[in-house]
């Protein structure tokens, strides 16, 4: 039996399969920076199903909330670790993107943005093959929220006026915003979609055989190394 979690926003979710089969589900908007455990307590409880039953672990690992994310992956440790279960990652970011793709199949290349903090962006962009993700920060890239250039190790954000960055990575893309709430700022005109992923979302992308480390996304190279996050 798979669990899945995402609480990289503030919409935590959960959801349990079975075969491939979802068993149930559950949403608590407002709890994804809280205590993991009572979502998926009755979660189990709704299914019938008890900890012993979960044979899998896939948990969203950003980018977003770092308590959220990070809660998440502590319980899924924990649950995991009487059995040796294994416990994957999935990107959220392509999580998102995966279901938007499949709600829309004839859309434009779909193009995923959220706050990266300090006057940044990161922006994760639809792969041709999910295979080749690696589900951490080498996925995505930086760009200056101001002007949309590059950014390049841990750059300071530009003093231009105006927002004209998300507009521009919009064009020719299907635009999906995480937690759009945060860019209010910079939304002003722009065409786009929520790109707040759930733990079906997560374990699609499992159950396709795409997942990775389980470790959080952290997106700026001060935390993670300047290798870490792509500045193309």
């Amino acid at each position: 039996m798979l669990l899945a979690i995402e609480r990289s926003t503030s919409a935590a979710s959960a959801a349990l399969y079975r075969d491939g089969v979802r068993l149930a589900f559950r949403a608590e908007p407002g709890r994804g920076r809280g205590d993991a455990y009572p979502l998926v307590r009755d979660l189990l409880a709704e299914a019938g199903a008890a900890p012993g039953d979960l044979d899998a672990f896939a948990v969203g690992v950003g980018p977003g909330s770092f308590s959220g994310v990070r809660a998440a992956l502590a319980l899924a440790f924990g649950l995991a670790l009487p059995a040796g279960a294994p416990v994957r990652g999935v990107l959220s970011a392509a999580a998102a993107a995966r279901a938007y793709r499949r709600a829309h199949p004839d859309a434009a290349p779909v193009r995923v943005v959220g706050d990266a903090r300090r006057g940044h962006l990161w922006c994760f962009d639809e792969p041709e093959d999910y295979a080749a993700l690696v589900h951490t920060a080498a996925d995505l890239r930086l760009v200056d929220a101001a002007t949309g250039a590059p950014v390049r190790g841990d750059a300071p954000p530009s003093e231009a006026a105006g927002a004209p960055a998300l507009a521009g990575l919009a064009e020719g893309r299907s635009l999906l915003v995480a937690d759009a709430a945060r860019l209010a700022p910079w939304l002003g005109g722009v065409a786009y979609a929520a790109a707040d992923a759930t733990a079906d979302d997560v374990a699609a992308l499992f159950l396709e055989g795409f997942s990775g480390p389980p470790d959080p996304v952290y997106v700026h190279p001060a935390v993670v190394g300047a290798a870490a996050v792509s500045a193309v």
